[in-house]
C-alpha cells in the first residue's frame, strides 16, 4: 500500500502478492481483505480481492500472475488503518487523509529547494542545509592549456561517442578549441551562479535546465490550481506569488546567465579538473568552467526563456525579467538562424554529451520555433515550426518509435496544444489542423501511459517494450504519470486518474518490496542514494524529496563490491527462465541506475502538485513551523544514556511521523522525547524532523557535550 496513505475521495487500492525465490509466486488462497483500525484492529471495511496479473513479459514462467488488487475506494472515513488478508497478515499503517497528495507535493518541493545552487539552503525550511555554493565566477576554456586541459580532454572524449539513433552528424567532432563552429566570444570569467544541481552532482547542464523551466512553467500556466499553491514550505511561500513560478524563475535566472555575447548558450557548467565533486559538500566545491556552445543547448534555452516571457502569469509577477528573457530568446534565435544559414540544418550541430542528443538538435529547434511563435504571435515562426516538425503525431518523433511525447518534441506539442488555455494566443492565431494534431498527440501520450499502467500488476506505467527487452533503470513512476495529467486536461477520464494514482502509489510503497522510492516519505526508507550531498553530510538518512528509480535491472559495479552483488543473486537476474522478477529487485546501495536528474524531480512534482491542488490543503496557509530540541547543558559522561525533548510550535501532532537522528546512531521513528547513549567525547549532534500527514515539516537541531566516564 501507499505508506503515506490515500485521499478520501480518490481511488484507493493496495496490492497483494509475494515472490518466493525459486519457488515462484506464493499462492494467495484468500479471496477477501479487510481495512482495520490501526489502533484497535477492528474491521471497518471488507472487500474482495481481484486478480491483477502482469502482461508484457515474454519469458517463462511469466512473473506476477498471482497478484491481487484490494480496492477500498468506497471507504472514505479519515483515520489510520491497516490492510489485513486472512492467512497472510497485515500491512504497515497508513492514513486516509485529505493531506496525502499535498504531502507528496511538499516533499518534492523540499527536494527542489535542497537542489538549489548558489542559495543559502537553511533552517527552518530543511535540516539538510548547505551554504550558498559555486558563487565564484566561472572560467571559459578558450584554449586547451592549463587550467583547461582536463576540460577539453573530457569534452573530446564525449564528442567522439556516436549515437546511432540520430541523423548522422556532418559537422566536425568537437575535440579541440579549433574544432568549435562557435568559438567563445566572452573570454571570461563569467557569472553562471544559481539554478539547481543537474542531478546527484553539483554541475548544471543547459539542456536539463531548460527542461526544468518548461515543466515548472507548464504546471503553473496550464494545470488547474497549481499556480495558486503558495504554501509548499519554500522560503518564498506566503508572499502572494506562486511557489511553482518562483522555483521556475530561480532556474530561468541561472539559465539566462549561460548566454555568450553571440547569443549562443554554453552547454554546461562543470568542475575544472574533474567531472564530479564526490568528496565535498556543495559550498566546498571546485572552481567551475563552462563547456562549449552548441545548437541543441542554445535552442532549448531559447525555448525555455521564451516560454517564461510569453506567460501572462510570469509577466504579471516579473515584468522586468520577462522582458529580459524575451530579448535573450530573440538573440539566441538569431544565432540559430545565422548558424543554419552558414552551416546548413544538418551541419550546424556538434554533439557533446547525451543531453539534447536524442534527435540531434532537431527537436530543440522545433521547440524554439514553437515558443518564439507563442511569445510573439509572428506567423513566420509558425511556418518554421511546421517546416521542422510538420506532423505532431509522427511516430518518427517518438523515442525508439514507441515512447510518445518525448523530450523537446513533447514540449512543443504540449505548449502549442495549451497555447490558448495558458493565455498566450487566441484560437484564431493557431493553425487549426496543427492544433488538433497536437491535442491528438497529447491524448495519445496519456492513452499510452494508461495502457502501460493497466498492463502492470502494481499499476505503474512501465513500458511493454522495456519488459520485452528485460531492461530497467532511471525509471520514476510518478514521472510516468505526467503525460496522464496533461491528457486529463483535454480528455477527462477516470482511467487516467486511476493510473496517475497507481503510479504515485507504487512510488509511495505499493510495490513488492514495500519501499518508498521518494526520500523522506513512508515507513521503509532508502538510506543510500546516488547523491553527492547525501554522501558527504553527517546523516545516515539522505536529504528529503529525492526520487529513487523505482525499477532497476539489477546491481551495478561498485568500487566496494565490484561485480560480486550480481553474482550472489539467486535466482540469477540474467537467467533465461525464471529470473529474479524486476519489481522485486532492490537493494540499499549506491546504484547509478537509480540516480534522479532534476528533470525527474520536476515532472513528478508537477503530478503531485496537480493532485494536491484538487484537495482542501491547497488553500492552507503555511510557510514553516518552529521546533526546538531541549538537551542537558552540563557534560554527560560517555556511556550514560541521555534523554532530549522536542518542542513543536504546532500542538496538534495527530498522525505526524517524528524521525530522530544522532551522531553514531541509527535513525529512528519516535515521539517527543529521544533517549540515546553517546559514544564519543566532545560535541554530539542530535536532529529531529516532524512530518504531518499533509507534508508540513518542522526541523530541529541540538547538541550535547560528552566527557570521559572518569
Amino acid at each position: 500500500m501507499n505508506q503515506e496513505g490515500y485521499v478520501p475521495t480518490f481511488p484507493k487500492k493496495a496490492i497483494v502478492g509475494y515472490y518466493l525465490g525459486n519457488l515462484g509466486e506464493m499462492a494467495v488462497s484468500a479471496t477477501s481483505f479487510s481495512v482495520v483500525d490501526a489502533s484497535s484492529g477492528a474491521p471497518v471495511f471488507t472487500g474482495t480481492l481481484t486478480p491483477r496479473p502482469d502482461n508484457g513479459y515474454v519469458y517463462t514462467p511469466t512473473p506476477y500472475q498471482a497478484v491481487y488488487e484490494a480496492d477500498f475506494s468506497s471507504f472514505t472515513a479519515p483515520g489510520t488503518y491497516r490492510i489485513t488478508v486472512p492467512g497472510m497478515g497485515s500491512s504497515l499503517p497508513f492514513r486516509i487523509d485529505e493531506g496525502v497528495a499535498m504531502a507528496f507535493a511538499r516533499t518534492y518541493a523540499l527536494g527542489l529547494l535542497e537542489q538549489r545552487s548558489g542559495f543559502d539552503v537553511a533552517m527552518p525550511f530543511t535540516r539538510f542545509t548547505h551554504a550558498a555554493d559555486h558563487t565564484a565566477l566561472s572560467g571559459v576554456p578558450v584554449n586547451a592549456n592549463a587550467p583547461y586541459g582536463f576540460t577539453w580532454t573530457t569534452v573530446a572524449n564525449y564528442a567522439t561517442e556516436v549515437n546511432s539513433d540520430n541523423p548522422p552528424q556532418t559537422a566536425p567532432r568537437l575535440t579541440s578549441p579549433a574544432a568549435q563552429l562557435f568559438p567563445f566570444v566572452n573570454q571570461g570569467p563569467v557569472d553562471v551562479s544559481g539554478g539547481h544541481f543537474e542531478a546527484a552532482n553539483y554541475s548544471k547542464v543547459t539542456w536539463n535546465s531548460a527542461q526544468v523551466v518548461h515543466v515548472l512553467m507548464f504546471a503553473a500556466d496550464s494545470l488547474p490550481g497549481v499556480a495558486a499553491l503558495d504554501n509548499l514550505g519554500l522560503p518564498e511561500s506566503g508572499d502572494g506569488i506562486s511557489d511553482v513560478l518562483q522555483e521556475a524563475k530561480w532556474e530561468a535566472d541561472s539559465l539566462a546567465k549561460l548566454q555568450d555575447a553571440d547569443g549562443a548558450f554554453y552547454y554546461a557548467v562543470n568542475p575544472i579538473n574533474r567531472e564530479y565533486e564526490g568528496d565535498v559538500l556543495p559550498e566546498n566545491g571546485d572552481p567551475q568552467v563552462v563547456w562549449p556552445k552548441n545548437t541543441a543547448a542554445t535552442a532549448a534555452a531559447v525555448a525555455a526563456l521564451a516560454q517564461c516571457a510569453s506567460s501572462p502569469r510570469f509577466q504579471q509577477a516579473y515584468p522586468q525579467a520577462a522582458s529580459d528573457y524575451r530579448a535573450r530568446a530573440q538573440r539566441g534565435w538569431q544565432f540559430l538562424v545565422d548558424a543554419i544559414a552558414r552551416y546548413g540544418l544538418a551541419g550546424a550541430y556538434q554533439k557533446i554529451q547525451h543531453f539534447g542528443d536524442d534527435f540531434t538538435d532537431r527537436d530543440e529547434l522545433a521547440w524554439a520555433a514553437c515558443e518564439m511563435f507563442l511569445a510573439t504571435g509572428d506567423p513566420q515562426y509558425q511556418t518554421t515550426l511546421k517546416t521542422w516538425f510538420p506532423d505532431p503525431t509522427d511516430r518518427g518523433t517518438w523515442r525508439w518509435g514507441w515512447q510518445p511525447m518525448y523530450v523537446c518534441y513533447g514540449n512543443t506539442v504540449r505548449d502549442y496544444a495549451f497555447a490558448v488555455k495558458s493565455g498566450r494566443l487566441r484560437a484564431d492565431q493557431l493553425d487549426t489542423n496543427y492544433f488538433n494534431a497536437c491535442v491528438s498527440a497529447v491524448i495519445t501520450g496519456g492513452d499510452t501511459s494508461l495502457a502501460w499502467s493497466q498492463a502492470n500488476a502494481y499499476g505503474t506505467s512501465l513500458p511493454d517494450a522495456t519488459k520485452r527487452v528485460r531492461s530497467a533503470g532511471w525509471y520514476f513512476s510518478t514521472e510516468q504519470a505526467f503525460d496522464l495529467v496533461v491528457a486529463q486536461q483535454f480528455n477527462p477520464n477516470a482511467g487516467y486518474v486511476d493510473a496517475i494514482l497507481g503510479n504515485l502509489n507504487f512510488e509511495g510503497g505499493c510495490n513488492p518490496v514495500n519501499m518508498t522510492y521518494v526520500t523522506g516519505l513512508g515507513w521503509k526508507r532508502q538510506r543510500l542514494i546516488v547523491d553527492q550531498y547525501s554522501a558527504n553530510d553527517r546523516r545516515v538518512l539522505p536529504k528529503d524529496g529525492v526520487p529513487v528509480s523505482n525499477i532497476q535491472e539489477g546491481f551495478t559495479w561498485t568500487w566496494v563490491y565490484g561485480g560480486e552483488l550480481s553474482t550472489l543473486c539467486f535466482p540469477s537476474d540474467g537467467a533465461a527462465t525464471a529470473p529474479y522478477p524486476f519489481y522485486d529487485r532492490w537493494s540499499d546501495f549506491w546504484n547509478v541506475t537509480t540516480e534522479a536528474s532534476t528533470t525527474n524531480y520536476v515532472r513528478s512534482f508537477a503530478v503531485a502538485a496537480w493532485l494536491a491542488a484538487q484537495t482542501p490543503p491547497a488553500s492552507q496557509a503555511w510557510r514553516s513551523t518552529a521546533a526546538t530540541i531541549t538537551a542537558p547543558t552540563d557534560p554527560i559522561p560517555r556511556g550514560q544514556p541521555v534523554t532530549v525533548a522536542l518542542q513543536v510550535a504546532e500542538p496538534n501532532l495527530d498522525g505526524a511521523k517524528i524521525v530522530w537522528e544522532a551522531i553514531d546512531h541509527e535513525p529512528a521513528f519516535g515521539g517527543l522525547s529521544y533517549t540515546f547513549t553517546p559514544g564519543r567525547d566532545g560535541a554530539n549532534w542530535i536532529e529531529a524532523e516532524v512530518q504531518w500527514p499533509d507534508g508540513r515539516r518542522a526541523f530541529a537541531t541540538g547538541s550535547i557535550t560528552v566527557a570521559p566516564p572518569n
